[in-house]
């Protein structure tokens, strides 16, 4: 290759004269060398065969030490492993790589104890302790990473006899070369028995692994097929699965279903959502034009039927007793209908004709469940037209409100005003603005078998206030399991007293506000209530 690069000979000179070092100080150096991605070049190796999980080349091999560059592909990772006879190294990372370090616990399980994107640029210490996984989660972007790599005493190899860690089936596999899934039989020396791993470390293991291998099938390599076969029948098995992830979360979780451990929940999530893209790859198709599309399969489970029988149907109950009407004599409209679910429950208790309640939503996926319950379409609140039109009472559940755009929410009450007969009421619920304190971290269905976590936070953008909600769903409740990334929701967190004078101002009559659970009056003055939830009871001026 000829002369090496200024920096990488200063690497060198200093290593063949310092013997005794430390993780931290073999850190030090590659960051007093200043090496720049460039001088890495010549060694780039980003035609590495599909086999290989990246390109590997020796840039200087010393009498105790080595110097390697790898190279690596969008999507590609390392398997989980050590560097086995190292006793002082660092690497240094010139793209967005993911970087993720485990250990052994207590009960012998490998836990992932982070994973989290590198800034191109950064240095990292490594200990014959270490055990890791390195890659690109990118899906563009190429990069280089520089690998050193000692000990104190003269050696043949200094990463020799490394560990490799198949969780999958418990092994652990010696080797002296790359780090790479489904390696050949010639080139593990051998196998011993090794730990499993926990619900998040296993799954990504099966994810990296199947990538690796569909690859490989693709590039016409077929010699881990059935290999790949059983990774993926493991991967998408509820009964392997479901134990697994209700455990991670019983460890994670108080008993409000609220996380107590953020960095394993940030962790759960991170793999999930890695999970969730190779579903889709494995599956052959996208959510992407309608996120509710898978999530409206759970959504009766997870959120609406839990939801009707905790409060809702309790609070549509007291506002039937509070206005003295006969529903089975109205028409009624649903805003937000959803899956139709609670208004199927209003028809059948309250004797209403099937013509004489419709339901409208913005989502196609959730009118397509909607339709086998009660007359319903797509449609847009803003677009129904009072000329056409007027319905007796308008009802709206689960804070269908607080989605639409927070510029246009007084409107939205307005416009429902508008399509409500005179002497004709609103009914319908609403979340606090520090609903957050109730919002737990996972939900599930009765039979804990589809489960939705959930990660809030509070965000204030030019002087209002919304809940973002990031939110991803597993359903174990069939044979195979399937994970929906939803992405992230936003709820607009208007003041109580705010959202009582639009309605009072868009009805003209009598508004009424209630805890949605306790069915407590909520006074003028008040910012929240104890549910979190409230109902707002409104009746237009005759």
């Amino acid at each position: 290759m000829g002369e090496l690069p200024r920096s990488l000979q200063f690497l060198v000179d200093e290593l063949n004269r310092k013997r005794d070092l430390t993780p931290s100080a073999m850190r030090r150096l590659l960051i007093e060398a200043e090496v720049k991605a460039e001088d890495l070049e010549p060694w780039a190796d980003f035609d590495y065969p599909e086999e290989d999980s990246y390109g590997r080349q020796m840039i200087y091999q010393g009498p105790n030490f080595e110097i390697l560059t790898m190279s690596w592909r969008p999507g590609s990772f390392s398997m989980i492993h050590d560097h086995g006879h190292t006793e002082w190294g660092a690497v240094q990372i010139f793209g967005p790589a993911e970087h993720a370090t485990m250990r052994i616990d207590e009960t012998g399980q490998l836990i992932t104890t982070s994973r989290c994107r590198v800034t191109p640029g950064e240095t990292v210490a490594v200990s014959h302790t270490l055990i890791h996984q390195m890659g690109n989660p990118t899906e563009d972007v190429r990069f280089q990473s520089l690998h050193v790599y000692g000990v104190p005493e003269d050696i043949d190899v200094v990463t020799g006899n490394a560990r490799l860690y198949d969780v999958e089936n418990k092994k652990i596999w010696r080797g002296d070369g790359g780090v790479f899934f489904a390696l050949p039989e010639h080139q593990i020396k051998a196998i011993e028995e090794g730990p499993s791993g926990d619900f998040s470390t296993r799954l990504r293991y099966q994810v990296e692994a199947i990538k690796r291998m569909t690859w490989m099938h693709d590039a016409g390599i077929t010699r881990t097929d059935n290999e790949r076969q059983q990774l993926i029948d493991s991967f998408f098995s509820s009964e392997k699965q479901l134990p697994a992830l209700l455990e991670r979360l019983r460890l994670i979780t108080n008993s409000q279903d609220k996380q107590v451990n953020s960095v394993q929940w940030n962790i759960i999530n991170q793999e999930l959502k890695a999970a969730a893209k190779l579903e889709a790859q494995l599956k052959a198709r996208s959510d992407v034009n309608d996120p509710f599309h898978k999530y409206a399969e759970m959504y009766d489970a997870l959120i609406c039927q839990p939801s009707l029988d905790s409060f809702m149907a309790g609070y549509i109950d007291f506002f039937v007793a509070q206005s003295g009407i006969d529903l089975s004599e109205k028409e009624i409209i649903s805003i937000g209908c959803g899956t139709g679910l609670v208004e199927k429950h209003i028809m059948d208790k309250y004797n209403v004709k099937h013509e004489a309640l419709y339901g409208m939503d913005l989502s196609e996926a959730m009118i397509e469940v909607a339709r086998t319950r009660i007359n319903a379409d797509t449609g847009d609140l803003f677009e129904l037209d009072p000329a056409v039109r007027m319905w007796d009472i308008a009802y709206s559940g689960l804070n269908v409100y607080q989605y639409i755009d927070h510029r246009k929410c007084a409107d939205a009450i307005q416009k429902t005003a508008d399509i409500v007969k005179p002497g004709g009421y609103f009914i319908g619920d609403f979340i606090t603005p520090d609903h957050i304190r109730w919002y737990p971290n996972v939900m599930y269905s009765n039979d804990k078998k589809i489960i939705s976590l959930r990660t809030p936070r509070l965000v204030e953008e030019k002087g209002s206030m919304f809940q973002y909600s990031e939110i991803t769903n597993v359903d174990l409740s069939k044979e195979q399991m399937s994970i929906n990334y939803a992405g992230e929701h936003r709820r607009f967190l208007p003041p109580i007293v705010r959202m009582r004078t639009y309605f009072e101002r868009s009805f003209g009559g009598r508004v009424e506000l209630y805890d949605a659970v306790s069915l407590e009056p909520i006074p003028e003055w008040a910012d929240s209530c104890q549910s979190t939830r409230y109902i707002v009871m409104a009746q237009k001026a005759a």
